[in-house]
């Protein structure tokens, strides 16, 4: 009797563990969250959900619900940058809400499993998620630049601002750069969440794009606009070359590609261990190094100081790496945003192109033509047939009457 008892409890609470998940709502903006309908489809006795269209209520901070499923939401095309909602069930019935604001409950009994969130929804509420899930950094960023475009406005007008200048703008520079590689570092992609479209909508999206998009050009540009005030109202950079980027730039572009090649060359080749390792990290270090060589001897020679040659190099790598972060990003968002426009206006596009000409009386390229009938009622092409054709027929009734 007391091993059923015993027995019994365990499946209790193997049910218990199966089923019943708990989830606290914390959120990553705002003090609550929209909760929508969910349309549910069962195929091949799988079950589906997507993300209806009706607000139906808010959760907010410290609210407790049940995690039933996950799904994503891609809307007409997967844009790789894909929405995790999730299934929640509150009075027995369903409903969905982004699973980034919710966290997986203490009050859960021990041994029952998360299955609705994943590493990125946990890593979001990590202190370095919490950071880059707000406003504030990418406020930092945009102040930076901004003051960038200030000091090098001033830097001309004043000598005393410009030796200010020549320190501040690098820094400047190099924060604005450090924080945007951290924040991509710790959510990839989803650090434009501030500019996603399934978010804000199309217009929403665009009016954060818009200035994103300046912010972007002005970083690309500012190492440009940096050469007069490092170099001096002498520089010339019709003439003189400016700071070197572009050998370095190359490398570092180049570094996967050349790694991926490497790596199928040597298992072609049939190495493998340490060897391939080690012979795949030299492929890396040369192409990275080749082009990093020639941008620090050329910007040694610009300063005609070692030291001096140096720093404005490793000011470039930096700043190299932000470009390609930033410009990724731009990237990224102009094609959640558009692509799916375009991809409808091709299909659309493609059909009516496509479509077969209407024939008959229904319009599209068709010929009319004229008929004209005789007094027997038989069509001709031309007026002068019919004429003689109602002229045969008054001989014919002519001779009838006669």
């Amino acid at each position: 009797m007391k091993k059923a008892i015993n027995l019994l409890m365990l499946l209790l609470l193997y049910v218990v563990a199966a089923s019943a998940q708990k989830y606290d709502v914390k959120c990553l903006r705002g003090d609550s969250v929209a909760v929508y309908d969910v349309v549910e489809t069962i195929r091949s006795e799988d079950t589906y959900y997507s993300k209806g269209e009706k607000l139906v209520f808010y959760l907010h901070d410290g609210d407790q619900v049940e995690g039933v499923d996950k799904f994503y939401y891609k809307g007409v095309i997967d844009t790789g940058g894909s929405i995790g909602y999730a299934v929640i069930q509150k009075d027995g019935k369903k409903y969905c809400t982004l699973s980034e604001n919710l966290v997986f409950s203490k009050d859960n009994p021990e041994g029952v499993e998360d299955k609705v969130l994943t590493k990125s929804d946990e890593l979001a509420h990590t202190i370095q998620g919490r950071i880059f899930n707000s406003i504030i950094p990418y406020i930092i960023i945009a102040l930076l630049f901004l003051g960038v475009m200030v000091l090098n406005i001033l830097a001309t007008r004043s000598k005393k601002i410009r030796s200010i200048a020549v320190m501040a703008i690098p820094a400047c520079i190099m924060v604005g750069t450090l924080l945007e590689i951290w924040a991509y570092s710790v959510l990839g992609t989803n650090c434009f969440w501030w500019c996603d479209k399934n978010r804000y909508g199309f217009f929403g999206s665009l009016l954060r794009i818009i200035p994103f998009g300046l912010i972007v050009f002005y970083q690309v540009m500012s190492i440009k606009f940096y050469e007069p005030v490092i170099l001096g109202e002498a520089f010339d950079s019709d003439v003189q070359d400016g700071i070197s980027v572009k050998p370095a730039l190359i490398s570092m572009l180049a570094a996967l590609p050349v790694v991926i090649v490497s790596a199928l060359i040597f298992e072609f080749l049939g190495l493998s261990g340490w060897v391939e390792s080690l012979l795949i990290l030299v492929s890396l270090l040369l192409a990275l190094g080749i082009g990093v060589f020639l941008s620090l001897k050329r910007n040694i020679e610009l300063m005609k100081s070692k030291k001096l040659g140096i720093l404005l190099t490793l000011f470039t790598i930096v700043y190299i790496l932000g470009c390609i972060v930033a410009v990724w990003g731009l990237i990224v968002v102009i094609f959640k945003l558009i692509i799916q426009i375009l991809i409808v206006g091709v299909i659309i596009g493609f059909v009516l192109y496509a479509m077969p000409e209407p024939k008959g009386g229904g319009g599209g390229n068709v010929t009319y033509r004229t008929v004209y009938y005789d007094e027997d009622n038989k069509a001709h092409d031309s007026a002068y047939a019919c004429d003689k054709a109602n002229e045969e027929i008054a001989k014919r009734e002519a001779g009838k009457h006669n």
